[in-house]
């Protein structure tokens, strides 16, 4: 505690230090701003000091103003994304002007002058090109402007999808922001800012996937997706930084309305598994924006709305009790009768007497809201603010599956995440800008489960479909972020530096839950237990903890083609305490042979040493400037997911194991006394002394601008991750002896950070950004992953070892480890009607050919690896554990079936074996590689002009328009029915989810309405 309360004296200091040398001090990290700056020389190629430079943004009224150095060099940071005019003027020379200068987010644009000796025309104007190169930063990554949010097609219309497109990006099916990972991470190491704050969901990283709206379309202005090497004011997580930033309202009175629709009848069937009908599914998104002035050249406001109703029905098909059995059961065990009369009446019979099939139709529900509010103020010219606020409510009501099969339990999903920025920004003199932002971030995650039975626990009986618990579990998480950034230019040096403040609250609860066992309807009817797992009620825990950020980053113009990035960013993440001192943390390791460690003790150490240098330069070789060579080098800290640090309030509660060995006559209702007597403690621990995982990155790259405004991109990466979380088993069975080291605890699953990885990654891209009625980018990239099974700081993408004491066993390719990526995108404005190349005279012909533009989103990829497992039983394992475990390879039998791959038999199963007994598989894990995939998506648009000034458009949108089938893995589980078999399309959301990437063709109509 003394160690934190020093720590934080220190950090105040440091901060009021900066605030006492820099009274105003260097401002707004730009992650989510623009800037630019450049040199001024005169035809001989001299520089031009005290050159008056002006930058004004004609929507909004906005001026910035700055003078050029001695060296000729000019700089104005921190501005707003959009597009501006530029103006030189110096006694002695003509006035230039630089028009459709567009600034976009997390960039410094170069934009150089040369200026002309008066005489003659004094006023001379230029249009700035479409696409310039980036000095600024030697990241990985792409930009998304408003052109594509708004034009590219979209299937479920979710901003996430679009980051797909960015080089290093792979989409592993769904297309949401859990389904995205970049350059070899995993889901978890993503960070979400909006508008430079903190807009990652609390529970778990990205929001959940059945929140599509949290940030409506028409509330994003554009947003940056930097895969990797990030400068110094990008932090929190050693994976990409999605930076998202809001439209501000403009002189200019704007709206519009729109309707999406989408419907069963214009659907393909889904290849696998394969149907004759196709299920009832009905979409609809609508909504619109109006922004304006509210005082011109003041004050604005900017206001968006979505909402999505979706209707998707689907079969429900499983297995229930016979009317006859029900009668001899309720006969023999009549206390089994809440039991007996959730199970829904059978449809039609099977071979086994007791057993009906049960088949029905369900309906997927969700409904959702989603909004957006900002305000702009521009008090003087030198101090400018806003307040934003994005509200969104989802909630899916879908029936509950058991293993694949489905009765009639329902599961309801809430969710309301909610996010808010102010931000102040003041300029002391064009060389010294300060901003504060205050956030606030709030994810939900409510759950709530419903079988019919009346009781909590899940019901499981051998031969009938598996009743679900009734269980309700709650995630509340907020975060307030109080950030100073500060720039401050000084000749040819522009330093940034800034300090963040987040403070985490994490609210967690659900009631309690478990299984009931029966193996066979013979022990169900006699009520003979065969085994339960009971999971007590936990109560609503609250997790606290503050986090602090800081960086410093000096941007040197060495020379007008030569630019260095210096920088450092230190990361406290802290350690989470709960506020009433209920949680218990267990470690063998720290707390001894009795596993827990008390009643509120500390969760763990936390590090203080997580410091990260950032080095990068650009260096443009030729006088034209047209190539540019970037390298850089940093390291990025995390914590990790924080659902991943809670694991000591689960052990308020104990989770018992109870058998019929050791109870012969267990059976249904459970006596609560017997847990506390005879049950197995079941506890969950984690590393105490856990390091906080980091990831060095470093990276080179070669620009070239190309004919029509094309910018190429060649890029080398890599990385290495070190402290990645480790998912294991403690308390195992010691093969020598046969018996656990603690007898009084069963296996208990362990989290530390003790994984590494690797990656490597070659890419080529091309972009131009929309100009003369094109927009065009593309890019491949090539990579390589390498971990020791774990892809990522978050649960989902990691695995136990088979073997627990040899997790160096484990080293092979990730499971996200994709060789070959190809993205692409294009909008194009056909060439006919007025003003263009083709039928521009008024007439008929004119009038139907013009206005029509077509669109497109294509992405392929190579396949997933695949980790073939086998089902063995605790008893044939050295160690007792069955979790993740391998069969043999036979020795010279090829995982690839002799007549090829087919969806019937992508794996050969006579490549493998069952392991002998007290052994284990020496099959590697990863040996197989699933399908690859593409799709093509395709869109129309025709707009009518309705006056000078609204619109109307009419589009339609077909999504993977050749039915290309999207196959998923095969089944990877050695030795059961189906083995080797592909019975899933690459969206493996069960059921197979109607929107995103990986469906069968579907076809989108929408009508939007401008002004």
């Amino acid at each position: 505690m003394r160690s934190i309360q020093l720590f934080t004296r220190a950090l105040l200091l440091a901060i009021t230090t900066c605030v006492l040398v820099f009274p105003a001090g260097p401002a707004v990290a730009q992650v989510d701003r623009a800037g630019l700056d450049g040199t001024i020389t005169d035809p001989s190629g001299k520089v031009i000091p005290g050159v008056h430079v002006v930058a004004e943004m004609p929507d909004t009224g906005l001026k910035r103003e700055t003078v050029s150095s001695p060296t000729g060099s000019y700089d104005i940071p921190e501005l707003p994304v959009g597009t501006y005019t530029i103006t030189f003027d110096h006694p002695g020379f003509k006035t230039l002007t630089f028009v459709d200068v567009k600034q976009v987010i997390g960039r410094t644009r170069t934009l150089d002058a040369t200026l002309q000796v008066a005489g003659g025309e004094e006023h001379l104007q230029v249009s700035a090109s479409s696409e310039q190169m980036d000095d600024s930063t030697d990241a990985l990554g792409g930009r998304i402007d408003k052109v594509q949010a708004d034009k590219l097609p979209i299937n479920g219309r979710n901003w996430a999808t679009l980051t797909a497109l960015a080089p290093g990006a792979v989409d592993t099916g769904g297309s949401n922001q859990r389904s995205i990972r970049f350059a070899g991470r995993g889901r978890d190491d993503d960070n979400f800012t909006y508008d430079g704050v903190d807009a990652t969901n609390i529970v778990n990283q990205p929001q959940q996937p059945y929140v599509r709206l949290s940030i409506p379309l028409d509330a994003i202005e554009e947003f940056r997706i930097d895969s990797m090497l990030t400068t110094a004011e990008g932090g929190a997580t050693g994976g990409p930084q999605l930076a998202v930033t809001s439209p501000s309202g403009t002189n200019q009175w704007h709206g519009n309305a729109f309707e999406y629709l989408r419907n069963n009848v214009f659907d393909a069937q889904q290849p696998v598994p394969a149907s004759t009908s196709q299920p009832p599914f009905h979409l609809n998104q609508f909504g619109g924006a109006l922004s304006g002035p509210i005082v011109r050249d003041k004050t604005f406001f900017f206001l968006a709305y979505e909402g999505y109703r979706q209707r998707w029905g689907f079969p429900l098909l499983g297995y229930v009790p016979s009317s006859a059995f029900r009668t001899q059961v309720l006969a023999d065990s009549p206390e089994l009768e809440p039991i007996v009369n959730a199970y829904p009446l059978g449809t039609a019979p099977t071979s086994d007497p007791n057993i009906d099939q049960f088949s029905s139709e369900g309906t997927q529900a969700v409904n959702e809201n989603s909004a957006m509010i900002r305000l702009d103020q521009r008090f003087t010219e030198k101090t400018t603010a806003y307040v934003r606020f994005n509200y969104d409510r989802a909630v899916n009501t879908q029936p509950l599956a058991s293993s694949g099969n489905y009765l009639e339990d329902l599961q309801q999903l809430t969710s309301t995440p909610v996010n808010g920025a102010i931000e102040l920004l003041h300029i002391f003199n064009p060389n010294l800008v300060e901003e504060f932002k205050f956030g606030y971030n709030r994810g939900t995650a409510d759950t709530d489960d419903l079988n019919h039975t009346g009781i909590p626990y899940a019901v499981s009986v051998s031969g009938f479909t598996t009743l679900n618990n009734n269980r309700f579990s709650t995630g509340v998480g907020n975060s307030f972020s109080w950030i100073d950034n500060l720039t401050w230019i000084k000749s040819r040096h522009t330093v940034k530096a800034g300090v963040e403040i987040r403070r985490i609250q994490l609210n967690q609860g659900n009631t309690e839950a478990g299984t009931i066992t029966y193996a066979s309807t013979t022990a169900f009817d006699k009520n003979s237990v065969s085994s339960a797992t009971l999971n007590g009620a936990l109560p609503i825990n609250g997790l606290r903890k503050t986090q602090y950020y800081g960086y410093v980053q000096d941007e040197f113009k060495w020379t007008p083609n030569f630019t260095v990035n210096l920088g450092a960013r230190y990361s406290f993440f802290n350690i989470f305490h709960e506020v009433q001192g209920r949680a218990n943390p267990f470690d063998f390791a720290t707390c001894g042979p009795q596993g827990f460690c008390g009643v509120g003790a500390s969760f763990g150490r936390p590090n203080y040493g997580d410091i990260d240098p950032r080095v990068a330069f650009a260096w443009a070789p030729e006088n034209n400037g047209k190539t540019l060579i970037r390298a850089g080098f940093g390291m990025y800290h995390e914590d990790g997911q924080l659902d991943d640090q809670n694991l000591p309030i689960s052990n308020e509660v104990f989770a018992y194991s109870l058998s019929n060995k050791t109870i012969p006559n267990l059976s249904y209702p459970i006596d609560p006394f017997l847990a506390n007597t005879t049950g197995i403690v079941s506890p969950r621990a984690q590393d105490r002394q856990r390091k906080d995982t980091y990831v060095e990155q470093w990276g080179l790259s070669v620009q070239r601008e190309l004919p029509g405004d094309f910018v190429g991109t060649v890029s080398y990466v890599g990385s290495h991750g070190v402290y990645l979380l480790t998912l294991s088993e403690v308390n195992v069975v010691d093969a020598a002896t046969g018996v656990r080291p603690y007898p009084a605890f069963s296996q208990v699953s362990w989290r530390g950070t003790k994984d590494a990885s690797s990656y490597q990654g070659f890419s080529v891209a091309v972009k131009r950004s929309f100009s003369r009625g094109l927009l065009f980018s593309a890019n491949y990239m090539w990579s390589h992953e390498i971990d020791d099974g774990s892809d990522g700081s978050g649960d989902g993408d990691s695995l136990v070892p088979q073997n627990v004491a040899c997790p160096q066993c484990e080293r092979a390719s990730g499971i996200w480890d994709v060789r070959h990526v190809v993205n692409a995108n294009a909008i194009y404005q056909l060439p006919f009607g007025p003003g263009r190349s083709y039928l521009n005279q008024a007439g008929i012909l004119s009038s139907i050919a013009r206005d029509w533009e077509v669109t497109s989103v294509a992405l392929a990829r190579t396949g997933f690896p695949v980790n073939v497992l086998v089902n063995r039983s605790s008893a044939s394992v050295p160690d007792g554990n069955s979790t993740d475990q391998r069969p043999d390879l036979v020795p010279g039998v090829t995982v690839t079936p002799t007549g090829g791959k087919s969806i019937g038999e992508w794996i050969n199963p006579a490549a493998f074996a069952l392991p002998a007994a007290g052994t284990f598989g020496d099959a590697p894990r990863n040996i197989v590689r699933g399908p690859g995939a593409w799709q093509i998506d395709f869109g129309v648009a025709k707009t009518i002009s309705l006056g000078e000034r609204a619109r109307l458009e009419f589009r339609s949108e077909f999504f993977n328009i050749f039915n290309h089938p999207q196959y998923g893995l095969p089944n990877a589980t050695f030795a059961v029915p189906g083995f080797g078999s592909i019975t899933q399309t690459v969206n493996t959301t069960t059921p197979v989810s109607p929107i995103g990437s990986g469906t069968p063709r579907e076809i989108q109509f929408a009508l939007r309405f401008a002004f």
